[in-house]
């Protein structure tokens, strides 16, 4: 018997970027792993704030505001709603869509 472990479709505009992103993992650790480039300056620690994201479709799929992200979300300046989030401490139990500029695949060396 094989044991899949489940995944979750994000799909990132405006790139047309699809990411399967694994239980219990965030956005931007699931971007790094499977090889795209996503902005970041603190490398996902949660205190550049430059990885955040525009929830578009999924909301209900999101994992809840932690206290850092609410911080990160606050000093941007932005609702702690649900639609703005930080990709580093985003993790999705379903199906989202989200806007990020900037977000490609990583040049191979």
């Amino acid at each position: 018997m094989t044991h899949r472990v489940a995944g979750h479709r994000v799909s990132v505009r405006p790139s047309g970027v699809e990411l399967e992103v694994l239980d219990g993992e965030d956005l931007f650790s699931a971007a790094q792993r499977l090889g795209y480039r996503w902005p970041t300056v603190c490398g996902g620690k949660g205190t550049c704030r430059t990885c955040f994201v525009a929830v578009e479709e999924g909301t209900e799929n999101c994992s809840p505001v932690d206290p850092l992200e609410r911080e990160g979300i606050e000093a941007l300046r932005k609702p702690v709603d649900g639609l703005t989030r930080l990709a580093c401490r985003l993790r999705v139990e379903g199906p989202v869509t989200v806007t990020k500029r900037g977000v490609r695949r990583r040049v191979q060396e």
